[in-house]
C-alpha cells in the first residue's frame, strides 16, 4: 500500500510544485484519505470479505500447530519416545503448512490491497492537485512522508480532500 501512497507524492509534488520560494504549502495524509472516502470504504470492505476465508484458514493452521505443541508437552513424560517422534513430525509439519499460509496471504494481501486501493489513491492525488492549482498552493506534501516538526491545522488538507473526493465520487 506504500507504493501507492508513494506514486500520490510524486504525482502530488510534481503537478503542484513551484521551484520558487516556498509561499503556500498543504499536507494530505492520503493513507487516512483513501480510507476515509466513501469509495474507499466500500473497497476495504471487498478486500475484507476477501481476506476473512484466508485469515480464517491461516488461524485454523495456528490452533493446529498451538494443539499440537500441547500434545507435546503433555506427552513428554508419558509417551514412548516413537509417539513423541510422531508427534513432533505432525508439529513440524503443521508448522510448516502454517508458515506457508501465512506467507502467502500476507503476500496476497498486500498485492490484493493495492489493486483494491490504488485507483482510489490516485484520485485522492488528482484531487488535492487540483485543489493545490485552483487555491493557489505552491506546493502539498503528502502528511507523514517526511518528518515535520510543525504543520497548521490551516495546512492540513486531508479532510477537504476527502470531502471534494466524496462529492465528486459519489458511491452508489
Amino acid at each position: 500500500m506504500r507504493r501507492v501512497f508513494l506514486m500520490v507524492v510524486v504525482v502530488a509534488l510534481v503537478a503542484v510544485a513551484n521551484p520558487a520560494a516556498a509561499g503556500k504549502i498543504g499536507f494530505v495524509n492520503a493513507e487516512r484519505a483513501v480510507v476515509q472516502v466513501k469509495e474507499g470504504q466500500a473497497k476495504l470492505k471487498d478486500l475484507d470479505a476477501w481476506a476473512t476465508p484466508r485469515r480464517q484458514q491461516v488461524e485454523q493452521a495456528a490452533a493446529r500447530v498451538a494443539e499440537l505443541r500441547q500434545q507435546i508437552d503433555k506427552q513428554t513424560s508419558v509417551a514412548t519416545g516413537d509417539a513423541l517422534d510422531a508427534l513432533r513430525r505432525q508439529e513440524l509439519e503443521a508448522r510448516r503448512v502454517f508458515e506457508d499460509l501465512k506467507r502467502d496471504y500476507d503476500r496476497d494481501l498486500a498485492k490484493k490491497q493495492d489493486e483494491f486501493l490504488a485507483d482510489v489513491a490516485l484520485k485522492v492525488g488528482t484531487i488535492a492537485v487540483e485543489y493545490g492549482k485552483a487555491n493557489g498552493y505552491d506546493a502539498i506534501f503528502v502528511y507523514e512522508a517526511q518528518p515535520l516538526i510543525y504543520v497548521s491545522d490551516e495546512s492540513n488538507l486531508t479532510e477537504l480532500i476527502v470531502r471534494l473526493y466524496d462529492e465528486r465520487f459519489p458511491v452508489s
